[in-house]
């Protein structure tokens, strides 16, 4: 549907701070835009950009980063992850994030109307829970996400669904 903004939640809740996405999205206001749905792909795939961004749609991608400090919340365009040197998603991807955008792009995805919301993790283990760092982190996390939205909202006058 044109005008949408999708949220794709990356990670897995089993790897530590890999579930930090999930778990921030999950503290999203209820009262959320209607014309905002979630996503949980836990490995970003071209595809999901494609379909997240078709028809004039917006997306914001929501994973823990490696790079930055634990509980600490990055905002960039999604396009910069593929040329930078910087923080990097932490979720593993069946494909390098460079490669998923560089796919997205040449099947028609405007990433030009992509956001990455990154949440600094410490540990990636299987077995682990969140660390008290990305926990205290949690609400700016979240808040974070749902004023990305509403300044896309308010940008774009995104119609309700």
């Amino acid at each position: 549907m044109s005008g949408r903004c999708t949220i794709l939640v990356c990670g897995d809740p089993s790897r530590g701070d890999d579930g930090a996405a999930i778990a921030a999205v999950a503290r999203l206001e209820q009262d959320r835009p209607p014309a905002t749905r979630v996503r949980r792909v836990g490995q970003l795939a071209p595809d999901d950009l494609v379909a997240a961004l078709g028809a004039g749609g917006w997306c914001v991608v929501v994973d823990a980063v490696r790079g930055i400090e634990p509980g600490r919340v990055l905002v960039v365009p999604l396009r910069s992850l593929a040329a930078s040197d910087g923080p990097q998603p932490a979720s593993s991807h069946a494909l390098p994030i460079e490669i998923v955008i560089g796919l997205a792009e040449a099947l028609g995805a405007d990433l030009d109307r992509a956001l990455f919301v990154g949440i600094g993790g410490r540990r990636f283990e299987l077995g682990t829970g969140l660390s008290p760092e990305v926990i205290a982190g949690m609400d700016a996390a979240a808040g974070t996400i749902d004023r990305e939205i509403a300044h896309l909202v308010r940008r774009e006058a995104l119609p309700c669904a």
